[in-house]
């Protein structure tokens, strides 16, 4: 059996990868229910930091933060070689810090940026 049958086409996922970010991190999208990410004032561990909200899903009109969506695509897009940490004047590298729990005491990344650990092992363990 030949490792790549035919027919068969492997998707580009670096391809993928990018057109993802070039769409999520788009700030100036004004289509509608764009854009999907912003920019919170204020964090709730680092003050001084503005945070990154960006919705779980298209078409929610709230600020939400997950640590589940938002850490990988950024990692992911560093690994296909976007510098996130100065995209479009923006470094969104640091802007996930304020997941680490500190202002609560919990002293691990967590899914929000106010949560406690032990309810849920994917969404402890995933951010970190």
């Amino acid at each position: 059996m030949p490792d790549m049958p035919t027919p068969y086409e492997m998707r580009d996922w670096k391809q993928v990868a990018i057109k993802y970010d070039q769409l999520v991190y788009d700030l100036t999208n004004t289509n509608p229910y764009f854009p999907l990410v912003g920019i919170k004032s204020s964090g709730i561990n680092y003050p001084s930091l503005k945070p990154i909200y960006l919705q779980t899903y298209v078409g929610s009109s709230s600020t939400q933060a997950e640590a589940i969506n938002i850490i990988p695509s950024i990692v992911g897009a560093s690994l296909v070689g976007i510098d996130k940490s100065n995209q479009s004047g923006v470094n969104w590298v640091e802007k996930v810090k304020d997941f680490f729990n500190k202002n609560n005491g919990q002293n691990v990344y967590l899914n929000n940026y106010s949560a406690t650990s032990g309810g849920d092992w994917w969404y402890d363990t995933m951010p970190n």
